[in-house]
C-alpha cells in the first residue's frame, strides 16, 4: 500500500512540474493587431499580407483591428494599457505615433512600450488631379497664390507626419497660404481627392500609387533622397527645394512595456521569417510596400530617435 502510495504521489508530481512544458507554445490564440488609422490604408494591406501567411504557415490568427481618429492617441492608449502578455500590439507609424503624446497628455509616453521589429519603411507623396495643370511644387504654390484660401492640402490627420512635413516645407513658401484638411486614412485622403473635395493629398507612394497608374493623379513630389523606380518621372522635394527635405516613414510593431522578453523575441522571429518569405515580398512588392525587417533592439533605437526628430520639427514650427 505504502509502496502504491508512494508512486502515486510521484506521478502526480511529476505531471505537475512537467505542466508548464506542457503547456501550448506562444502564441497560442488569437493575436490583435491595433491599427492608428482606418482600413484600407497601407499599414491595413501590410497587415492583412501578414496575417495571411501567419495563418498559412503557423496556424496563428492575427485579428486586425483598425481604429482611426484622434491622430492616434486613442488606439496607442490601447495598446499601453493591454494587458503585457503578447497578445496584443500596436503597428503605428512611428512618426505619427511620436506627435500626439509630446503635445498633450494621452495617457501614455515613449516610455510605455517597447519596439518588436521595423516592417517597412514608406515614402512620403504629395498629389493632385491629373486634369489639373500642376507638375510641380511650384505649380501647387502658384496655383495656391492666385486662388487664396481654396487651394489646399489633405492628410490623414492633424498631426500627421505629412502635416508635419509639410509645414516645413511650406517655410520656403512663406507668401503662400496653405490650409490643411484632415481626414482619418491615407485611403479617405486619395478618396477625397479623388472626388474632388481636396486640391492636393499628402499620403504614402502606396496609397497613391493606382491612381497615379490609372492617370487620375499626378504625382508632383516624393520625400526620398533619390527618385524611386515605381516613379521615376516624380521629382523628389530635395530636388525641388532642397537637400533638407527628405523623410522616411517607418512603420513596426510595438508593445506594451512589460510584455516578457522571450515574447517579444519569438514575434519578432515571426516577423522575421514571414518578411523573408518570397510570396510575402512578392504582395508587398505588388502593393508597392517593400520589406525592411530590423529586429527589435536597432528598431528601438530607430523609434527613440524619430521621437526626439519629430520633437524638433513640433518645436521648429510651434505645434507645441
Amino acid at each position: 500500500m505504502k509502496k502504491i502510495l508512494t508512486c502515486a504521489l510521484l506521478a502526480c508530481a511529476l505531471l505537475f512540474s512537467g505542466t508548464p512544458n506542457a503547456s501550448a507554445a506562444y502564441p497560442d490564440r488569437p493575436v490583435t493587431i491595433i491599427i492608428p488609422f482606418g482600413p484600407g490604408g497601407a499599414v491595413d494591406i501590410a497587415a492583412r499580407i501578414l496575417a495571411e501567411y501567419f495563418q498559412t504557415k503557423h496556424n496563428i490568427t492575427l485579428n486586425i483591428v483598425c481604429k482611426a481618429g484622434g491622430a492616434g492617441a486613442p488606439a496607442m492608449l490601447d495598446v499601453a494599457k493591454a494587458r503585457p502578455d503578447g497578445y496584443t500590439f500596436g503597428f503605428p507609424a512611428i512618426a505619427t505615433f511620436s506627435t500626439t503624446p509630446q503635445i498633450k497628455n494621452t495617457g501614455y509616453t515613449l516610455k510605455d512600450f517597447r519596439a518588436v521589429a521595423q516592417v517597412t519603411v514608406m515614402w512620403l507623396s504629395l498629389a493632385v488631379n491629373g486634369d489639373s495643370g500642376i507638375k510641380d511644387i511650384k505649380g501647387l504654390m502658384e496655383a495656391a497664390k492666385a486662388n487664396p484660401g481654396k487651394v489646399n492640402f489633405a492628410t490623414h490627420g492633424a498631426l500627421s507626419t505629412q502635416r508635419l512635413f509639410m509645414t516645413r516645407l511650406l517655410k520656403a513658401f512663406p507668401d503662400v497660404n496653405l490650409p490643411h484638411v484632415g481626414y482619418t486614412s491615407g485611403h479617405e485622403v486619395s478618396t477625397a481627392l479623388l472626388g474632388r473635395h481636396i486640391t492636393s493629398a499628402f499620403g504614402v507612394t502606396t496609397n497613391q500609387k493606382p491612381y497615379v497608374e490609372s492617370g487620375d493623379f499626378t504625382m508632383i513630389g516624393v520625400s526620398s533622397p533619390q527618385r524611386l523606380p515605381d516613379f521615376p518621372d516624380v521629382p523628389t522635394f530635395a530636388e525641388q527645394i532642397g537637400d533638407e527635405y527628405t523623410f522616411a516613414s517607418s512603420h513596426g510593431l510595438v508593445a506594451p512595456k512589460r510584455v516578457p522578453n522571450d515574447r517579444i523575441e519569438t514575434m519578432q522571429n515571426l516577423l522575421k521569417e514571414a518578411l523573408a518569405d518570397p510570396d510575402v515580398q512578392a504582395k508587398f512588392a505588388k502593393a508597392g510596400l517593400t520589406t525592411d525587417y530590423l529586429p527589435a533592439d536597432q528598431f528601438q533605437t530607430a523609434v527613440n530617435d524619430m521621437w526626439k526628430i519629430i520633437g524638433d520639427i513640433m518645436k521648429e514650427n510651434k505645434f507645441n
